[in-house]
């Protein structure tokens, strides 16, 4: 292409697309509103299908790459999950035969090698000229191009400003998630019984889900998430607020921690992870179960008369609870680096079409995924 590819959004898809379109030869820009490169120090499952076909832009064997990117990495492991963890495969879109969890920090890193990101760039209006897509970014910097690629996430920027009709979907399920780090001898001595060489252990209090998952072990450090999620339960339900700010994530109601304390007899090392006053210390967020499928003929539509292209959460956003986007996301870079190669813009139609049954196929079975984690039942094994 005569101009280099904005991308706008430096997470895992603008990441893997630019590393991807540099191993071809091809100019791009990374353009992210992030001020500095940003820490994303928690777990997230890598199937086969996504992180195999990585390896060659990479540049690096399997056994390295979970070295470099396994949650355990730093203590010799390769983020194991337990035989007790149930994986879902999406109805046999991704392949669970060697899945690990991931430190998606450490993973950004090692697709972000060599690549120059262009923080604090915030775009801030995009509009469509007689010779391309021209952007507009907060800080007073302009650029045009032949193709933008929009991959700034769930809250794509890209997409609101240029297809605001498309609206996120929240699901009926309420989810909070907490961090907190704790030193390496009450790790061993509280988690380990239970978690042994796991890194994600779950609990079920009729359709009530805890989960603990670790982020990173260190020598003298682990950090450890937690999840306490269910269905919606009646209306209102205090603990569900669909319509709240982005920037009230970190508003965490007191019914929250009236609701967890009712839970009796949890063993360890549950007791210990969902204790009310420690999770009043923790840095905790509501999270809201989106999803979204932008559909396909306003895809195509504003390829052809924008000159703009959406991948990842951008275009598919699956709920963080039962879904696989940053799987989809990766396989998404990974063929649109491709088709950009061998047929520039005029094959990112073909690509749309080839990768929209898969879209729909995530869509349909993270969903299904929720209900069941949430069904009322037994113990189960987790659904990651």
């Amino acid at each position: 292409m005569s101009q280099p590819i904005p991308i706008i959004g430096a997470g895992i898809a603008g990441l893997t697309l630019g590393r991807c379109l540099l191993l071809r030869g091809i100019r791009f820009v990374l353009y992210d509103k992030a001020s500095s490169k940003p820490r994303h120090n928690y777990a997230i499952t890598l199937h086969a299908t996504a992180y195999r076909p990585l390896l060659k832009a990479l540049d690096i064997d399997e056994r390295a790459f979970k070295s470099r990117v396994a949650v355990d990495a730093e203590n010799g492991g390769a983020g194991r999950i337990g035989s007790h963890v149930s994986l879902t495969s999406h109805n046999g879109l991704y392949d669970t035969s060697s899945s690990f969890r991931a430190n998606r920090a450490k993973l950004e890193e090692l697709i972000r090698e060599g690549l120059n990101v262009r923080w604090q760039h915030t775009l801030q209006g995009l509009e469509s000229t007689p010779r391309g897509p021209r952007l507009q970014f907060d800080n007073g910097e302009s650029c045009s191009a032949n193709l933008v690629v929009g991959a700034d996430g769930v809250h794509s920027t890209v997409r609101k400003s240029l297809l605001p009709s498309t609206r996120l979907n929240i699901l009926p399920y309420i989810a909070y998630h907490g961090k907190r780090k704790m030193d390496r001898k009450t790790f061993n001595d509280i988690y380990d019984p239970e978690m042994k060489d796991s890194n994600v252990i779950e609990s079920k209090h009729g359709n009530v889900v805890l989960n603990i998952s670790v982020n990173e072990r260190k020598d003298e450090e682990v950090s450890v998430s937690w999840i306490y999620s269910r269905p919606v339960n009646g209306d209102p339900d205090p603990l569900h607020r669909p319509d709240r700010l982005n920037a009230d994530a970190q508003n965490i109601p007191e019914e929250l921690f009236e609701e967890v304390g009712t839970l009796q007899y949890l063993p360890p090392p549950f007791s210990d992870m969902f204790d009310t006053k420690k999770l009043r210390k923790d840095r905790v967020l509501h999270w809201l179960m989106r999803k979204t499928l932008v559909p396909s003929p306003d895809l195509q539509n504003l390829l052809a008369t924008s000159g703009v292209c959406l991948i990842g959460d951008a275009v598919h956003a699956e709920p963080i609870i039962g879904g696989l986007g940053a799987n989809a996301a990766i396989i998404d870079a990974l063929r649109l680096a491709e088709t950009i190669a061998s047929s520039e813009r005029s094959g990112i139609s073909n690509w749309y079409d080839a990768r929209y049954a898969a879209w729909q196929q995530g869509a349909k079975e993270s969903e299904r995924s929720m209900a069941e984690i949430h069904e009322t039942s037994n113990m189960r094994g987790s659904s990651l």
